[in-house]
């Protein structure tokens, strides 16, 4: 009989009727407002920006929500989000999205602007001496729900136009853990699970 050492995944879908034309006007008029101003800091907080409350904006997080409630676990709900703007020969360092004290979640990322060779997004991990890698070709529409612990970083924008995209993390409220383990629907199939 086979069972899993160690599983994780990612859920990738479109979503449709979003106005990224909007989102981009919306994010790139907070581009400088940015969640970390010291460039000493060595994270990714100096990469990203503030993420607008506009009514376009919003759209996009109920609509992220919707999908990660059906498709994934009708508990969880986005808690944080944030834009990042990857200008021209600019790449994100390797980060996770974990959070010390809270139990594994999910993490998600949106694209409203690509170009071709805009820079993908890229998990990486290692396990005992191999080294797991898997990338993704950003495309507009895409969104990518994946484990927040999961290590990964943005290869090098070398089209000659900027790459938006939206980012978050989602988790249930502490009173719903209990319901989480009875009824996990595609929970583990993203956080991953030890068999």
């Amino acid at each position: 009989m086979y069972s899993p050492i160690f599983m994780c995944g990612k859920f990738i879908t479109q979503l449709s009727n979003i106005d990224n034309d909007q989102i981009n006007e919306d994010v790139l008029l907070r581009k400088n407002m940015k969640l970390d101003d010291d460039e000493t800091a060595g994270n990714t907080f100096t990469e990203d920006s503030y993420y607008p409350e506009t009514e376009a904006c919003s759209k996009l997080i109920q609509e992220v929500d919707k999908v990660i409630q059906e498709k994934i676990n009708k508990y969880f709900s986005t808690y944080n989000q944030w834009a990042h703007i990857l200008e021209p020969n600019e790449s994100t360092m390797i980060h996770t999205h974990d959070s010390p004290g809270l139990p594994s979640h999910l993490s998600w990322v949106y694209y409203s602007k690509t170009e071709p060779n805009c820079g993908n997004i890229v998990w990486q991990t290692t396990i005992h001496n191999k080294m797991i890698s898997m990338e993704e070709t950003p495309k507009v529409g895409t969104l990518i729900v994946f484990p927040n612990w999961m290590p990964h970083f943005t290869k090098k924008n070398i089209s000659n136009d900027i790459r938006i995209s939206i980012s978050g993390n989602a988790k249930a409220d502490e009173k719903d853990y209990g319901n989480i383990m009875k009824d996990p629907g595609g929970l583990f199939e993203v956080v991953g699970h030890a068999g």
